[in-house]
C-alpha cells in the first residue's frame, strides 16, 4: 500500500521536479517520512550536481536535512517530541544536535514555509525544502533543491521550491477530489 501511495505521489510530482531542475540546474529531491527518517523517493540532477549523501531509496535522520525539517515541523507532534528529546545524531560538523536550536528552526519552518540546511547532512552542500500537503493540510512529502555551498544560495530559490510544492499539493488535491466523485 505504501508503494502505491509513493507511486501516485511520484507520478504527480515528476513534472514539477523536472521544472524545478530546469529552473535551478541543481539537485532536486522528493522525500517522505518513515519513522524518524527521510526516505528519498526521487532524485534528479545533471552533470554538475552537488555531491550529496542522498540516494534513491536512501534514508537520513529528519533533523539533519531540509526535507526532514519540513516533515518534522508539520508532522505528528509525537514524532517531533521524540526527535527533540534526542539524541540528535551528528552527521556532519554543522548538524544541529541541540534540541532548543532545532525547535526554533522548526518554528521558523512553519512561519516561512521553507526549511534550510547548511552543511548539516554533509560538508559542502546547502539546501532549501518545502512541504507537500494533502487536502486536509496533512504533510505528505517535501521537495528540495540542493547545491554546493560555494555557488548555491538556497534563499534565492525558496520561492521556486515553494511553488513546486504548492503545485504538487494542488494536483494531489484535485486527484483526490476526482476519486471521491
Amino acid at each position: 500500500m505504501r508503494a502505491s501511495v509513493e507511486r501516485g505521489l511520484l507520478e504527480v510530482a515528476t513534472p514539477f521536479l523536472e521544472d524545478l531542475y530546469v529552473r535551478t540546474h541543481e539537485l532536486v529531491h522528493l522525500g517522505t517520512r518513515e519513522g524518524s527518517e527521510v526516505v528519498y523517493v526521487a532524485k534528479m540532477g545533471g552533470h554538475r550536481q552537488a555531491d550529496s549523501p542522498s540516494r534513491l531509496g536512501g534514508r537520513m535522520p529528519l533533523h539533519a536535512t531540509a526535507i526532514g525539517k519540513v516533515l518534522l515541523a508539520h508532522g505528528p507532534a509525537e514524532v517531533r517530541g521524540a526527535t527533540l528529546r534526542g539524541p540528535l545524531e551528528r552527521r556532519a560538523p554543522r548538524t544541529i544536535t541541540h534540541a532548543d536550536v532545532l525547535s526554533r528552526q522548526l518554528s521558523e519552518v512553519v512561519a516561512q514555509g521553507v526549511a534550510y540546511e547548511y552543511e548539516e547532512s554533509a560538508v559542502g552542500i546547502v539546501c532549501v525544502a518545502a512541504g507537500i500537503f494533502d487536502p486536509a493540510d496533512g504533510i505528505v512529502a517535501a521537495v528540495s533543491v540542493t547545491g554546493p555551498v560555494h555557488r548555491f544560495q538556497p534563499a534565492r530559490h525558496a520561492n521556486s521550491v515553494r511553488a513546486a510544492a504548492a503545485g504538487i499539493s494542488a494536483t494531489l488535491g484535485r486527484r483526490a477530489e476526482l476519486r471521491e466523485r
